[in-house]
């Protein structure tokens, strides 16, 4: 007998594995685990591929809602501009200029006066006067020649003729104002006007506001109501007038951590009146300042819907530099010989609510 051939051998891998051919009519046990990966991945692909598509869908959207507001808000902000505004300008020269090292020592005036008040101290009266207010106005490189103050017993006067390059269609445009600021002694009143000037068209008077200023029952807490007011052309509501809201509140209930308020109202507190003079303001100093105890006495208590009639003491005032007899009054008239029949009224400073 003839001997078989162990010539070959086969190995391990053709042991373990088998040769399958194409035509073998036994299935082949695939690999799941990797089949299942696969699928996955295609679907976080599917998935991500739509999440871009929607962002970006709804990015264009976007923009193109953006971008047509942005238009109309700009063409409506150019009519307004050029409603408000005219071609021609109205210079003001300074009639006389302020060297800067004055102006730099009423500055430290100014800071002195300030920081007098929040130590305890009761520093002079502090003076602006006419020509320095429109030093400060030639010292500005946008207001020069574009301003001018003026000052008169009881009125301030302001006129302005500003450039509008910045705005919507304001380019080569200037918006021209006459202002007022006028202290109504006799009803214990302040107005303030703005009228347009050289407009095209007519539109009367850009802003018409008059306000009651008076102190509550301490004698020493301001308050300052809106009685009327318009602004271009929206008024003031109704809603709000009657709700007699004192402007000045939020001086006098500070958050415990508002340190700029809280020397906001020291420095009223140490106020005695401002006098609104013949080519100036002064500002006078109480001798005796002291705590407003209003808001403390009636805390937790809605008191602006209720307390429109205790508008506190309204007294005379006498004697040289607003010094005053008897208790703390906010609004006062000082003597003729005095100021020449001007009237004190207490420092608008610091006015953290604004009108709704």
């Amino acid at each position: 007998m003839e001997k078989e051939s162990t010539d070959f051998i086969p190995l391990l891998e053709d042991i373990e594995t088998p040769i399958v051919s194409a035509d073998s009519i036994y299935p082949v046990k695939k690999n799941k685990n990797k089949e299942c990966k696969c699928k996955k991945a295609r679907c976080v692909k599917k998935v991500l591929k739509t999440v871009l598509k929607v962002v970006f869908v709804a990015f264009l959207l976007f923009s193109a809602v953006a971008s047509i507001a942005g238009y109309r808000w700009y063409r409506w902000m150019s009519r307004e501009v050029e409603r408000f505004t005219s071609t021609q300008a109205n210079y003001y020269t300074p009639r006389e200029e302020v060297p800067m090292g004055e102006l730099e020592v009423l500055k430290d005036n100014a800071k002195l006066f300030w920081d007098s008040i929040q130590n305890g101290a009761v520093p002079q009266d502090f003076v602006l006067t006419h020509r320095q207010t429109n030093g400060f106005v030639a010292a500005s490189d946008f207001l020069r020649t574009h301003a001018y103050a003026e000052m008169e017993d009881n009125e301030l006067k302001l006129s302005v003729s500003l450039p509008t390059d910045g705005l919507p269609g304001g380019k080569g445009r200037f918006f021209n104002a006459y202002q007022t600021v006028k202290w109504h002694p006799e009803t214990n009143r302040l107005t303030i006007q703005m009228d347009a000037v050289d407009v095209e068209v007519p539109i009367g008077q850009l802003i018409d506001a008059e306000f009651e200023l008076t102190t509550m029952e301490d004698g020493k807490t301001l308050n300052l109501q809106v009685i009327k007011g318009k602004a271009f052309d929206h008024k003031i509501p109704t809603d709000f007038l009657e709700e007699h809201y004192n402007l000045l509140e939020d001086l006098y209930t500070c958050d415990c951590h508002d340190d700029d308020c809280k020397h906001a109202r020291k420095f009223l507190e140490g106020l005695a009146g401002v006098s609104m003079e013949e080519g100036q303001v002064v500002v006078h100093a109480d001798t005796d300042p002291k705590e407003a105890t209003y808001y403390k006495e009636h805390e937790g208590h809605s008191w602006h819907h209720d307390h429109h009639g205790h508008h506190g003491k309204h007294g005379h005032h006498h004697g040289e530099h607003g010094h005053h007899h008897g208790g703390h009054r906010v609004l006062r008239e000082s003597s003729p010989k005095a100021h020449g029949h001007s009237h004190h009224w207490r420092a608008l400073h610091m006015v953290r609510r604004l009108m709704a």
